[in-house]
């Protein structure tokens, strides 16, 4: 080989080498967020929120020969900002609430209520409700989120606050507002109306979806591992998980568009991986009864076996 043929070698190696800060520099932003297990940030009304991180793993003490996984942490939970300013609508299309602030306290600024008019089967009645604002009461929460109970004589109800969306509750019951000759229920998921879809974003949609349902799977294997030993508790995990997908179906199979988007079905299992992430790091809140109920279970089935 000829020096200048060496040099050539030598500069191409060089300019290689260079090159390759620079590629790593500009991978670095792709990993500058972290998300926290099961955690959901707030978006925009129409945009999606960022997948959800596994739990983090720390290095076992020396001498232990393996990886040990560190204290679980409480996923960040949704805030008031993720509804205040926001027009929701139950199912995409029916009832619409609206949220404003007061102070330090969230209100309810605007509710319209769609149902069925008492008198006349078959018809539909619209209500909007007067005397804004409503006052919103704080409520305890068996899954960690955020609940408040509107303050609405004629039809009390109470929502938990998911990401720029809010899970509503009646007590399975619809509310008759004879005044208005109007039934209405207001249970059920009130988010995204149906002109608020982008085509552009329905695979993303469902690919999230997917992605957080691998997360919910994860965290409820950690926490029966975590708990296997606690037999009532223990099947009060499973019973709970085998009846997600069709609690989860009955809220969202009138949802607008929900086929091409699945946009309630990820709200709704976002909820359930806040739920799972807030029991790995705060434990699991054992309902009253469980234990008696657990043993009158037993005691039933062993008079079965008797012959």
């Amino acid at each position: 080989m000829s020096h200048r043929s060496s040099r050539k070698l030598v500069w191409r190696r060089v300019a290689a080498l260079a090159a390759l800060p620079i590629l790593v520099i500009a991978a670095q932003p792709a990993s500058a967020q972290l998300a926290l297990p099961g955690a959901v940030a707030p978006a925009p009304a129409g945009s999606l929120a960022s997948p959800m991180a596994k739990p983090a793993r720390k290095r076992a003490p020396a001498g232990d020969g393996e990886e040990a996984r560190g204290p679980a942490i409480a996923p960040k939970l949704p805030t008031e900002d993720a509804i205040v300013g926001k027009t929701l609508h139950l199912d995409g299309t029916r009832s619409a609430i609206e949220f404003q602030r007061s102070g330090s306290d969230t209100q309810v600024a605007k509710l319209t209520l769609s149902g069925d008019r008492m008198s006349r089967s078959g018809e539909t009645c619209r209500i909007e409700v007067s005397g804004m604002p409503l006052r919103l009461t704080a409520r305890d929460s068996e899954t960690g989120l955020r609940r408040y109970q509107v303050e609405f004589p004629a039809c009390p109800f109470t929502f938990e606050i998911l990401d720029g969306a809010v899970l509503a509750a009646n007590e399975g019951k619809a509310c008759e507002l004879k005044q208005a000759d109007c039934r209405a229920d207001p249970a059920g998921l009130w988010g995204m109306g149906e002109q608020e879809f982008d085509p552009k974003r329905s695979k993303d949609m469902l690919g999230l979806r997917a992605r957080v349902e691998k997360t919910v799977r994860h965290d409820f294997h950690a926490l029966y591992d975590r708990n296997k030993k606690d037999k009532p508790l223990r099947k009060l995990l499973v019973r709970a998980q085998a009846g997600f997908s069709s609690w989860r179906e009955e809220i969202c199979r009138s949802y607008a568009q929900e086929s091409e988007y699945g946009y309630c079905a990820l709200r709704i299992t976002e909820a359930r991986a806040l739920a799972l992430g807030t029991q790995l790091a705060q434990g699991v809140k054992r309902p009253p009864g469980l234990e008696a109920a657990a043993g009158g279970e037993a005691a039933r089935k062993g008079k079965e076996r008797r012959p």
